[in-house]
């Protein structure tokens, strides 16, 4: 009994001293994670009645996209939409705008959690929609 005791102890502590380092490596690998970036820095100007594509692309994420959208608050001009795959680290905006204006719109997404939470990113962009 008291040898088994013993074998159970002895086994035990290494595995407790790799979980913790185990556990530090992760917490640390977590924290020095750069955070994801939007791109383009900003948008090139529309033309209403003239299709228009731009690719926003998400730099140093570590996991893929859960999502990417535009705030309701600060939404695209009418005609035109973000559209965003899941677990694709881009989206585009794209469509046709249909009415002339300057307008303040806000990209926001998430990236997956793995043994790290995942991470947001957000952007406010301004989009010139000329006649």
């Amino acid at each position: 009994m008291l040898r088994k005791t013993l074998l159970t102890l002895c086994m035990a502590i290494p595995l407790t001293g790799c979980e913790v380092l185990m556990l530090g490596n992760v917490v640390v690998g977590c924290a020095l994670r750069p955070a994801p970036e939007l791109l383009p820095n900003e948008l090139p100007a529309a033309v209403v009645g003239v299709p228009y594509r731009i690719r926003i692309d998400v730099i140093n994420a570590s996991t893929p996209m859960s999502q990417l959208l535009v705030a309701p608050g600060k939404p695209l001009p009418n005609g035109l939409e973000l559209a965003h795959t899941e677990r694709d680290k881009h989206g585009e905006i794209r469509g046709t705008p249909t009415e002339a204006g300057r307008y303040n719109l806000l990209v926001y997404g998430s990236t997956y959690g793995t043994q790290c939470a995942g991470q947001d990113v957000e952007k406010l962009y301004t989009l010139q929609v000329t006649e």
